[in-house]
């Protein structure tokens, strides 16, 4: 039987040795994976053809990403694992080192979990009549054995009911100033360092780097970009706020210090001239603001 996309699903959950998926997404894309390595030896035997008979198995890696349009309830769940503080009175902050979860995905022909995932990178995007997805990269260490992939767990109810936000939700607040944003790329770069295998064949461990965290728009040429955002202070701009408001539930994100260069400005044909601004997120030590802090408002 051919395996079709729409039959498949996804769980995540804390991570346990044993135990699978507690929270099933509704999901666009998933690549996670197991990616194998082979060592062959190769050497010098006297004839031109090369030899298969004398290769293992090498190390391994589990790796992929997971596209969706993250709903209020979805948001609860996985900010904790993106930023690593735990939820506290709706808000998340960031913390010096991430939990790690696992993932159940039903790949119709078979289940598959992986275990001791981190979130690399969290990629959250919208643009002018289309929903915010977020896209996350997920590094892990090892995928169970497919004897023991057994069954999706019975998890269906845990499935969103809500509706995710689009882009006209969104509100961009910048230096004081309400600016007009027709799409938006906020990345969350953790840092991860992939490469401790040591004597494994799988990863021992997946630390955490420097956090790198920018937010690009694309903006009218106006008198508030030219104002607020075309040249600012080499310290930046402290204050700053995008918040998506439904009328039911909201999500505010702010920010620390946003700094960038000069913002160039091209003029490309006869069409309005939209600059392309990209800020990167710093920590706030002088006002004690963090680099970024999320408020997830699930009603």
């Amino acid at each position: 039987m051919q395996a079709m996309g729409h039959a498949t699903q996804l769980g995540l959950g804390p991570q346990h040795a044993t135990s699978l998926a507690t929270r099933q997404f509704e999901f666009q894309s998933c690549t996670l994976n197991r990616h194998q390595n082979l060592i062959r030896a190769s050497g010098i035997r006297g004839q031109r053809a090369p030899l298969g008979d004398y290769t293992q198995q090498g190390t391994s890696s589990v790796s992929g990403s997971i596209l969706l349009l993250p709903r209020p309830d979805d948001l609860d769940f996985l900010l904790p694992y993106i930023l690593g503080g735990a939820e506290a009175a709706d808000v998340f902050d960031l913390a010096e080192s991430l939990p790690e979860l696992l993932a159940t995905v039903d790949k119709d022909v078979l289940v598959e979990t992986y275990r001791g995932l981190k979130v690399a990178q969290a990629v959250f995007r919208s643009k002018q009549g289309q929903p915010l997805t977020l896209e996350l990269q997920l590094e892990g260490k090892t995928k169970d054995s497919s004897a023991a992939a057994g069954t999706f767990p019975s998890i269906g109810t845990t499935l969103s009911e809500k509706l995710p936000y689009v882009h006209h939700h969104a509100t961009w607040t910048f230096d004081e100033t309400d600016i007009e944003i027709n799409d938006l790329v906020l990345t969350i770069d953790n840092g991860l360092e992939l490469d401790h295998y040591n004597n494994s064949q799988s990863r021992t461990r997946i630390p955490e780097g420097e956090q790198t965290i920018t937010l690009a728009f694309t903006t009218p040429h106006n008198a508030d970009f030219d104002d607020h955002l075309r040249e600012i202070a080499a310290a930046g701009v402290s204050a700053a706020e995008l918040v998506f408001d439904n009328g039911t539930d909201s999500l505010t994100i702010d920010f620390g210090l946003l700094l960038k260069p000069e913002t160039p400005v091209d003029i490309r044909g006869k069409k309005s001239i939209r600059p392309q601004v990209t800020l990167q997120a710093y920590g706030d030590k002088a006002n004690a603001r963090p680099m970024i802090k999320f408020t997830n408002t699930n009603a």
